[in-house]
């Protein structure tokens, strides 16, 4: 499992997922693949979004937020690129979002979505294309 630039948000203390977050978001410039839920296939993604991420030099990082409810209140203040993408997320149907740089939500991967290799380097470009 690659878990070298993940930052894994706290199940038992909501508020300090929703702050941990909040600073990665507007804290560190960064290109995020945060990916939502628990269990063995939300680990793998976790584990294939780290493979593509990089070393640490680069700006690309994984959070992976188990729990939902911890940051939905930050979500929801987040930019998005193409209206529907925040309610995607929002409404339970992303598997993960990726955020660039501006803090704007890029790209979702639905759950009914397959995440290979593809996927997941698709929505890291999208999430680094310019505007």
């Amino acid at each position: 499992m690659e878990f070298r630039k993940t930052t894994v948000l706290p199940l038992d203390d909501a508020q300090a997922a929703s702050h941990l977050f909040r600073q990665w978001v507007h804290d560190r410039p960064h290109v995020l693949f945060v990916v939502l839920g628990s269990g063995p296939d939300r680990e793998a993604l976790v584990s294939k979004a780290g493979m593509f991420a990089g070393t640490e030099h680069q700006p690309r990082w994984v959070i992976w937020a188990r729990d939902l409810s911890a940051i939905e209140a930050d979500i929801a203040q987040l930019k998005e690129s193409t209206a529907g993408l925040k309610q995607a997320v929002l409404g339970g149907e992303a598997r993960a979002f990726v955020l660039s740089l501006g803090d704007a939500i890029q790209d979702v991967i639905s759950s009914s979505e397959t995440a290979d290799n593809f996927r997941v380097n698709l929505a890291y470009m999208r999430a680094e294309v310019l505007p």
